[in-house]
């Protein structure tokens, strides 16, 4: 069951109930006698919701409000990852735009400098400029539309990929790797979006690497432990390959899109019953099973997307049926006249599954070129 849903998770017969509020929530399994409640957006994960629910004697899989702050302020992430010993960019704290600039002015900028929101920003609030006059006016949009502080960055250098973790607070099992496609082309200075495609699992780590990458949750962990704030749900570290080594380049204290639609395809174990272990802190000794199989996602957005004039309201039509082995995922769809229209952003996206990368590759883009409405958009690169 999903809170709140869409008419396309309806559509595929999955049970919605269209409550977002905490009272209601709370009211509503206990009358309905829900026995787990697993939070996904980070909005939820920072209110009082599990609080409230815990109060009641209804277990909830997220992490507190103060151990997810890892997600909502960069500052506090990099200071468990210094805490941590963890290698991460160099950065400065910013506290207004005077700062800002007099910062960005000292870069020589013979390499990008990377500009982020201290906060929660819906995957918008990160800037890579390559010339001075970019800078400062990404620092100046992103200080108005977010408020200060920023984090001044040095730019990073290698490829970027994503690793999730299933944590109980001391214990967690390693979910895995993918690759994600955040600009809404492939122009790497191109507008950030929440996400345009991904596959899995990441295929330019060595086994090595791995271990390294659940050695950076280890610590994490034991860090957010000693200081009292021990972190109990989904850990995504957001990771790139340096030359220097793997760096950590932040934390999401949930499930990220579009990485989770290429992750859970190939997942063999039940996470169910993972989930309930890890609330009832019995992780220790479990394991993690995956398909060998690889899967790769694509998101199909509306025109405009990620600015916040975007057609929207039209018909979404489905021309023929998802080839097999694929999977469609609903995001912003709603139901107007008994058809799908767009009413957001991401619309769907289509996953593939198969044994090589190329053939995954191939699934999904055949399903997303089954779908058609006017403005549709995505790119065509992804997983290439």
């Amino acid at each position: 069951m999903v809170a709140p849903g869409n008419s396309g998770m309806q559509k595929d017969g999955i049970s919605c109930v269209d409550i977002e509020a905490t009272p209601e929530i709370v009211a509503f399994t206990k009358r309905t006698n829900i026995s787990l409640v697993v939070l996904g957006p980070e909005v939820a994960i920072l209110s009082d919701l599990k609080e409230k629910l815990e109060a009641v004697g209804i277990p909830c899989f997220a992490p507190s409000p103060a151990a997810a702050r890892l997600e909502s302020s960069k500052i506090f992430c990099k200071e468990i990852l210094s805490a941590a010993n963890l290698r991460t960019a160099a950065a400065q704290e910013v506290l207004d735009a005077q700062s800002a600039e007099k910062t960005i002015r000292k870069h020589h900028f013979s390499e990008p400098l990377v500009i982020k929101v201290n906060g929660l920003a819906q995957g918008k609030g990160v800037a890579v400029c390559d010339t001075l006059q970019g800078a400062l006016k990404s620092a100046t949009e992103l200080g108005q539309n977010f408020g200060f502080p920023l984090l001044i960055e040095q730019c990073l250098q290698g490829p970027e990929l994503s690793a999730f973790a299933l944590c109980d607070g001391e214990e967690f099992v390693f979910l895995g790797t993918a690759c994600d496609y955040k600009r809404i082309t492939a122009d790497p200075f191109s507008a950030n979006t929440g996400g345009m495609g991904a596959y899995s699992p990441c295929d330019f780590i060595t086994e090595q690497e791995t271990e390294e990458i659940q050695s950076i949750f280890a610590k994490t962990l034991k860090v957010l432990s000693q200081r009292g704030t021990p972190y109990h749900g989904f850990l995504f570290a957001g990771l790139m390959k340096t030359p220097e080594g793997l760096q950590v380049l932040e934390f999401n204290v949930r499930m990220g899109d579009p990485e989770t639609q290429a992750l859970m395809p190939r997942l063999e174990s039940d996470l169910a019953e993972l989930i309930a272990r890890a609330v009832k802190h019995e992780l220790k000794g479990a394991s993690v099973r995956f398909k060998p199989d690889v899967a790769v996602h694509v998101v199909m957005v509306s025109q405009g997307y990620p600015e916040k004039k975007m057609e929207i309201g039209h018909t979404i039509e489905f021309k023929q049926e998802l080839p097999a082995s694929t999977e469609m995922y609903f995001s912003g769809v709603s139901s107007q006249a008994g058809a799908l229209i767009n009413t957001g952003g991401r619309v769907l996206g289509v996953t593939g599954l198969a044994p090589n990368r190329a053939q995954a590759r191939e699934l999904a883009y055949a399903g997303i070129q089954s779908v058609e409405f006017k403005g549709r958009y995505f790119r065509e690169d992804i997983a290439k």
